[in-house]
Order: C-alpha cells, then sequence, then structure tokens
C-alpha cells in the first residue's frame, strides 16, 4: 500500500466499518480536481479511478484488521488497528509504517522507521484534507 494513498485507504477503511449498504464517496486533488471514488457495500470497499475503472479493493478480514487488493484480486498489504491507530503492513507480513488518531479525529502516518509522513485532517464540512509531512496540502475527501 502507497504512502501517498493514506487518505484513500483509511478513509475508504473508515466507510467500510461504518456502513453496512452501498455508499459513494469521490476524493479531489489540491486544485479540486476529481481523482478517484470509492465505494462502499457489505464490508468491502472498491476504490477507481477518475474514469471509474476498479484500481483495488480493501475487504474488512476480522474485526481489527483489514486486507488490500489490486484490481486482479492479488493481496497488497494489510491494516491492523489498535486502541490509537493501526500498523502497515506488506503482502509478505512486513510492517511498513503505523498511524494515530488524536482526540481532534487528526491521523498522523509514519514510515516503519516512526518518522512522521503526513496528516488527515476533518473540517467542520465533513471533509478530509492530506497534507505532507511539511504541511503542503495533497487532496481531499468528501464523504
Amino acid at each position: 500500500m502507497k504512502r501517498i494513498g493514506l487518505i484513500t485507504i483509511l478513509l475508504s477503511l473508515m466507510l467500510i466499518t461504518s456502513t453496512a449498504n452501498a455508499a459513494t464517496s469521490y476524493s479531489y486533488d489540491k486544485y479540486g480536481n476529481q481523482t478517484g471514488s470509492f465505494r462502499t457495500n457489505n464490508g468491502t470497499t472498491n476504490t477507481y479511478d477518475k474514469y471509474g475503472n476498479q484500481t483495488g479493493s480493501y475487504r474488512s478480514s476480522s474485526g481489527d484488521k483489514v486486507t488490500g487488493y489490486d484490481k486482479y484480486g492479488n493481496q497488497t498489504g494489510s491494516i491492523k488497528f489498535n486502541s490509537n491507530g493501526g500498523i502497515f503492513y506488506d503482502k509478505y507480513g512486513n510492517q511498513t509504517g503505523s498511524f494515530k488518531i488524536n482526540s481532534s479525529g487528526t491521523i498522523t502516518s509514519y514510515d516503519k522507521y516512526g518518522n512522521q509522513t503526513g496528516t488527515v485532517r476533518k473540517n467542520s464540512n465533513g471533509t478530509y484534507t492530506q497534507y505532507d509531512k511539511y504541511g503542503n496540502m495533497l487532496g481531499t475527501f468528501k464523504e
């Protein structure tokens, strides 16, 4: 799972855990151009590029683990949740990074060495914004 895709992964996971019925959400770059979409239905979130082509999926395999797959169904990695965030693993089970969620809902991601790689913040309108480790805006996600 790519680090730049943190917003895609985390927010589609939020949809998996909070949506039993079908729901579609969209992602945008920092200029407001649509970059993709997410459709969640019964514990699976499928991701799509801006043209509507499926790029992958995420499935909840247990209460505290979600597994990612590419568009061909090959496992790409997983996320194991804990009380304040989670840990990213590659398809071989090696830790590749982690994230923490603070009391205000801000998500901070880290590489496997503990170095901060970015953040995701939610505003009062329900829009999530992703920033790189320097605070530069990368894009947004709207439910």
